[in-house]
């Protein structure tokens, strides 16, 4: 064991002085954790809240009736005909009886 095995190394034993042999290495592939980034697009909106209101201009009209109930007095004369049949004898209206109309 007095020998070093250098026969794996690039540039040393069997007169490389340097060069490749033809022996493809192993590759050994190491994953990182994913870095997270995080960009920010901020975009501003304008909001405009409109409150409308609504006036109401009430015009109004009040009319108020006055019920006046006047009285008036007038004289009606009034004139009933009523006939009597009382026969012959003009001296004696005891016998007046009141006249049918047929």
């Amino acid at each position: 064991m007095g020998r070093n095995n250098n026969n794996n190394v690039l540039g040393t034993g069997n007169n490389n002085r340097g060069k490749c042999c033809n022996r493809v290495s192993p590759v050994e592939d190491i994953v990182h954790p994913t870095r997270t980034v995080v960009r920010t697009t901020t975009n501003e909106r304008r909001v405009r809240n409109i409150h409308p209101t609504e006036v109401i201009n009430v015009n109004r009209t009040v009319i108020r009736n006055e019920n006046f109930f006047p009285v008036t007095e007038r004289q009606v004369n009034e004139t009933v005909v009523e006939d009597f049949d009382c026969g012959s004898d003009v001296n004696n209206s005891n016998n007046c009886r009141p006249r049918r109309f047929f």
